[in-house]
């Protein structure tokens, strides 16, 4: 244990720090029954406690310089506490077995080395084993600030599902604030709350938090900028089994203009079996959320601000199904992948979406919305969506400039409704200016597609049963091309004016063509 806290950092703040070295130094170890040990320091600090067995009891409190404490505590009823108000804080608990409980707290008013330690980081490490295990990390970074480092660690081999929960808040409010970066690691019982908060300072630092967390789990990440030149964001979550939920936001609430590099927020959430649910908020700049969750409950809910370069892929793998995501401003990309149980509602807003939606494998419930805006010169819109049987319903709306939409729906009960406004100039290199393709393969049909202006077409291919078809094109080159097989048939295409042409067939039963062309 002493081998532990005595080294890299700390000892260089003792040794810089000499000659105060023989201001604070403590050292206690206890072994058996009701272990208590209070230790209060006031220099240049350093401290070691090691108890071994029944009621123990540690607390550390440290005030001025060079920080360091450790604690080691072994079996029963475990408790550890470690204050630090020092430059170079770093503080060590290890406790293995029963009833665990770690806080740690941890403040750095250091304005730039009056001792000649430029900036030493506050570090907190917590390893705890078995039984009910609770750590709370506090660490706050209030002058020229550096970077702030949590790691905690929690195992519980027995197994108790309510086990293992830990809390890591960081703050960091200096003009110069560094790195914030919290790591937790969990297993067998989980749940797990990182936030992070970076302000009042202008310069660029990185917040990161990453949570691992194996059974019964639950995770919060919370991640808030106020510089007006802050830089990156990453959020990382890996939950593995049992009642899997995650929530990461992301804040960018700096003062600048949107042309001042805020920049990349990142999230990644890795979720594999059972509950699964899922939210990520991000605001304002790059953007990038991928939420992964395999089987049973799923719902993912994502949300971007943007400014530039926002991106979303989710990809939901059987049962509960369901996906929203929402984006605004700029370069918008989204990609859903789900099998079964699906729905889906993509809303982009502003320049050049794109949303791409695959719903397969029986598709059950099958559902999915798209809705993108455009308007302005660079509006490129394009949606494609694949859903492979059982209830499909697709409704595409997209407005404003380059449209195309291509819906495939293969069987079963069908429908689908596509709306694309287009009009004016088309700047795009791909050069599209309205298209919608539907393919419904059979059964209860329905479709309705309008088109409102610049270079339509539309294409219908709807095979078998109660087949329906409503085209609407206004203003420009339309073209449209139909072609329902067997049953019920029924198709209108009212084209108002420009280039024309309409093409029908349908082979068979209850048919009844209008077409209506020009003024």
């Amino acid at each position: 244990m002493k081998n532990i806290i005595f080294t890299g950092a700390s000892l260089l703040a003792l040794a810089i720090a000499s000659p105060a070295l023989a201001q604070s130094t403590s050292d206690i170890d206890q072994t058996g029954n009701t272990n208590g040990a209070t230790v209060t320091q006031t220099g240049s600090n350093a401290s070691d406690i090691d108890q071994v067995g029944n009621g123990n009891n540690a607390t550390v409190d440290q005030d001025g310089t060079g920080g360091d404490s450790g604690i080691l505590q072994t079996g029963n009823n475990n408790r550890a506490n470690t204050t630090q108000d020092t430059i170079g804080g770093l503080a060590d608990v290890i406790q293995n077995g029963n009833s665990n409980e770690s806080d740690i707290t941890q403040t750095d008013g250091n304005s730039g080395g009056t001792l000649g330690v430029v900036g030493k980081d506050p570090e907190a490490f917590v390893n705890q084993q078995g039984n009910f295990n609770i750590s709370t990390v506090d660490q706050t970074n209030d002058a020229v600030s550096f970077d702030l480092i949590a790691s905690v660690s929690q195992t519980n081999p027995g197994g108790d599902a309510t086990a293992n929960n830990s809390t890591v808040t960081q703050s960091a409010t200096g003009v110069g604030s560094g790195n914030l970066n919290a790591n937790v690691t969990q297993a067998d019982g989980a749940t797990s709350f990182v936030t992070q908060t970076t302000i009042n300072g202008a310069g660029s630092v990185n917040q990161d938090a990453i949570v691992l967390q194996t059974g019964a789990n639950t995770s919060t990440i919370d991640q808030t900028f106020g510089l007006n030149n802050s830089n990156d964001f990453l959020a990382t979550v890996t939950q593995s089994g049992s009642g899997n939920e995650s929530t990461v936001t992301q804040e960018d609430i700096g003062t600048l203009s949107n042309t001042i590099p805020d920049e990349n927020l990142t999230a990644t959430v890795n979720q594999s079996g059972m509950g699964n649910i899922s939210t990520i908020d991000q605001l304002n700049k790059m953007a990038n959320a991928t939420v992964t969750q395999s089987g049973t409950g799923n719902l993912s809910e994502v949300k971007q601000n943007g400014s530039d370069n926002i991106t979303v892929t989710v990809l939901q793998t059987g049962n509960g199904g369901e996906s929203f995501v929402e984006q605004m401003g700029l370069t918008n990309t989204v990609d859903v992948f789900q099998a079964s149980d699906s729905k889906s509602t993509v809303t982009q807003t502003g320049r050049r979406n794109a949303a791409f939606v695959d719903q397969l494998s029986g598709s059950d419930g099958s559902e999915s919305t798209i809705t993108q805006t455009g308007g302005g010169s660079r509006q490129w819109n394009t949606a494609n969506v694949t859903q492979s049987a059982i209830n499909n319903i697709s409704e595409v709306t997209q407005t404003g400039n380059n449209g195309l939409a291509n819906v495939n729906q293969s069987g079963a009960t069908n429908e689908s409704i596509v709306s694309q406004n287009g009009t004016g100039a088309v700047t795009s290199t791909a050069q599209v200016s309205n298209t919608a393709t539907v393919n419904q393969s059979g059964t209860l049909g329905k479709s309705d597609m309008f088109q409102n202006g610049a270079l339509n077409d539309s294409l219908l291919n709807q095979s078998g049963s109660e087949n329906t078809a409503d085209v609407s094109q206004t203003g420009d080159s339309n073209d449209s091309d139909i072609l329902q097989s067997n049953l019920s048939n029924d198709a209108i295409v009212i084209q108002t004016s420009n280039g024309n042409v309409s093409n029908i067939v349908q082979s068979g039963t209850n048919g009844s063509v209008t077409v209506t062309q020009g003024m």
